[in-house]
């Protein structure tokens, strides 16, 4: 496929989006009604696999409560149609376009720190959408972060006009703030996505980035629901503190004992899990020495400016990052939070 190319007679294709593991993104314009959409093309090997499932994600968010305050924050499907090409079948996906990722818009900013109420104005929105995906859908999204979270504006849209332009990311743009008081963020890509009553049928049991990764997930012990506010925490982290909980080229076989250092030591429920050999001992401790524990909360006061609410920030965050799935606080609870609830857009 390349730009010029017109599809199903209806989307003129004009550059390159992106790509993913198992896709490609196009820029498309519509013959009929002349508006830009995204244009998602499947690869063949996993345009008629049972074990992606991104096509009825989209459909369940489109029928499942239109009329729910978190619909509006996840990403709708316009249209799906299939195409032939030298290596087979592939499912093309129309989603309407949005405009630059959380990563992007960073560096709109010095030292790529989005201010606090925007911060609040984000999470707010991603938390209505994840409380549609996981009530509303009965869907885990397995991949929350920061590029799977896309502003919506006039402003920040792409268009063919920009197609050839760069921003120079080393000169803060002042009027950010001002543009997103006119967005709409959405949660985007449901392609690893998992209905969360057969989490046993998913094609990998490894879901999550290393540095991303949830305990029960690192840990072999199972996972549902819970593993997603993991997720949202350490999405909340990079957006306040600017950086990552856990080094984003961590080692996978590191990540259990990061977290015990950070956190503390496992639960006995992470203690059984399918990798327990390979990381405790027969009495539940770990099987390497650890390096001096670090407190989460004292890393945090060490990035934050005093003059912000360092301590709300610190009872949010460990509402999200416990290493017991269980004990991790319920979206519903966290909207109410008094951190996230001070201070808007």
């Amino acid at each position: 496929m390349k730009p010029g190319e017109t599809l199903h007679g209806q989307y003129d294709v004009i550059r390159k989006l992106g790509r993913g593991e198992y896709s490609m993104v196009w820029l498309a314009k519509s013959k009929s009604s002349g508006t830009y959409s995204a244009l998602k093309v499947l690869k063949a090997e996993v345009t008629d696999s049972s074990l992606l499932h991104e096509s009825e994600y989209l459909h369940r968010v489109l029928t499942a409560d239109p009329l729910h305050p978190g619909f509006l924050h996840n990403l709708h499907l316009l249209d799906q149609f299939h195409i032939y090409g030298p290596n087979g079948k592939h499912l093309c996906l129309v989603t309407e376009l949005l405009g630059e990722d959380l990563g992007q818009y960073a560096y709109r900013f010095p030292g790529r720190r989005i201010p606090v109420a925007i911060i609040k104005s984000i999470v707010r929105q991603v938390i209505l959408a994840m409380i549609y995906l996981h009530d509303k859908c009965n869907i885990i999204h397995t991949d929350i972060k920061n590029t799977n979270i896309l502003l919506t504006s006039p402003a920040l849209a792409v268009s063919e006009s920009t197609s050839t332009t760069t921003r120079d990311s080393s000169h803060p743009n002042p009027e950010s703030g001002e543009m997103f008081s006119n967005a709409t963020v959405k949660l985007i890509d449901l392609g690893v996505s998992c209905w969360a009553d057969r989490v046993e049928e998913h094609f990998t049991e490894l879901i999550q980035s290393p540095e991303r990764r949830a305990p029960e997930v690192a840990v072999g012990a199972g996972w549902g629901k819970p593993a997603d506010i993991w997720s949202l925490g350490c999405l909340v982290y990079e957006l306040t503190i600017g950086e990552f909980l856990f080094d984003h080229e961590i080692d996978p076989i590191s990540v259990p004992y990061l977290h015990a250092t950070l956190l503390g030591p496992h639960p006995p429920s992470l203690k059984f899990g399918k990798y327990c050999d390979v990381f405790f001992k027969d009495d539940g401790s770990m099987k390497y020495t650890l390096t001096e524990r670090v407190d989460l909360a004292d890393v945090i006061r060490s990035r934050l400016p005093e003059d912000l609410d360092t301590e709300g920030l610190i009872h949010f965050l460990e509402l999200m990052l416990r290493m017991d799935p269980a004990e991790r606080a319920s979206l519903q609870s966290l909207m109410k939070h008094p951190w996230l609830a001070s201070g808007s857009y």
